[in-house]
């Protein structure tokens, strides 16, 4: 019986483990800094764009219907939208579409000013039927497609002059509500620290003493925050059922949570985890978030802020931060402003 009930869930945590994977295939993350380059030749190659805080609009006239975004995210908008696409077929993933919109956004602005080179074409055409499997002609055809594309949602007619900014048309409204709370009630259990807890923050404070000291081995620190990432998939989950968190809402709101270690360990947004400020969580979610994961719907990103709580609770009742509160009390204050924005941008 004891057997049966150990492959039972031994199982159940490898059909988490794969919904997740699922999720993580669905939910694709743009990781810049690590972006391969496509099979353009260097002259037809342009340099990936910076991502910085969104531009001010506040004395910009916007158009009815569009939004003001920077020309990185313009660029990162359009990637999404070829992804979309009804004609795009086995593209993989973000990287191949990025690598592919920078220079069909070149082509379409020199296509614009009857400038198309037939060089850049013929690359793109390559490009495109290796990535998506498909031949020469219907390749040609969805190169016209995706420049139209671009032009469609940055209409050149309307765009302003002397600034980094662009319009970009609204493709739809999304309906932004708050998170339902009423799902995560958590009871008063306290997990204590299990062996397997242990080893994660064994691993997690060896990659803390990485980053704080002067090693600057990154096949080192890359190694470890790669162990601590793993592992932190497996504990939090734990943690969240353990508390009384629903199956799938826990996949969810653990995937979430990651997202902050990829953002603190991968991108440096802080030396350390429980240094995190108020200006890290503020770059975290409208910056890293907005511009570098793909939901299926806007109104997913009401689930970062309930997911950033529960982290720090989980860091707190663990040892690795003293308390949560400040932390939270942070995260309260920007939850209601995060909505806001999330209205304005898609609403």
């Amino acid at each position: 019986m004891a057997k049966k009930k150990k492959k039972k869930k031994i199982a159940k945590r490898q059909a988490r483990a794969a919904e997740r994977k699922a999720r993580k295939r669905k939910l694709r993350l743009v990781k810049a800094r690590k972006q391969q380059s496509g099979h353009f030749q260097d002259e037809y190659r342009s340099s990936p764009p910076v991502f910085g805080p969104a531009p001010f609009a506040d004395d910009i006239d916007i158009p009815p219907g569009f939004r003001v975004v920077g020309m990185s995210e313009a660029m990162m908008e359009f990637a999404k939208a070829m992804i979309r696409h009804p004609d795009i077929k086995g593209l993989d993933g973000m990287k191949h579409a990025f690598n592919l919109a920078m220079p069909l956004w070149n082509y379409a602005l020199a296509r614009e000013r009857e400038e198309a080179d037939d060089r850049l074409r013929s690359e793109i055409i390559k490009a495109l039927m290796a990535a998506c499997r498909i031949g020469r002609d219907e390749a040609g055809e969805l190169v016209d497609q995706l420049a139209d594309l671009r032009n469609e949602m940055f209409p050149p007619e309307i765009q302003p002059e002397g600034t980094s900014c662009m319009f970009m048309r609204k493709e739809v409204s999304h309906l932004i509500t708050p998170f339902n709370y009423e799902r995560l009630s958590l009871n008063d259990t306290v997990v204590p620290p299990g062996e397997q807890d242990r080893r994660f923050f064994d691993q997690l404070a060896a990659l803390d003493e990485l980053r704080m000291s002067d090693e600057d081995d990154y096949e080192v620190l890359e190694k470890q925050i790669g162990i601590v990432e793993s592992d932190f998939d497996e504990v939090f989950n734990i943690w969240l059922l353990a508390k009384g968190v629903d199956d799938e809402l826990a996949n969810v709101l653990t995937f979430d949570a990651q997202f902050f270690f990829v953002f603190i360990y991968e991108y440096g947004a802080a030396d350390i985890l429980r240094h995190a400020d108020q200006e890290c969580f503020e770059e975290f979610l409208y910056d890293f978030v907005l511009r570098k994961v793909v939901f299926d719907s806007p109104a997913e990103h009401v689930q970062w802020v309930p997911a950033l709580r529960l982290l720090f609770l989980f860091l707190a009742e663990k040892g690795y931060i003293d308390e949560a509160a400040p932390f939270i009390r942070i995260l309260d204050a920007m939850e209601e402003p995060f909505l806001n924005h999330l209205r304005a941008e898609y609403g």
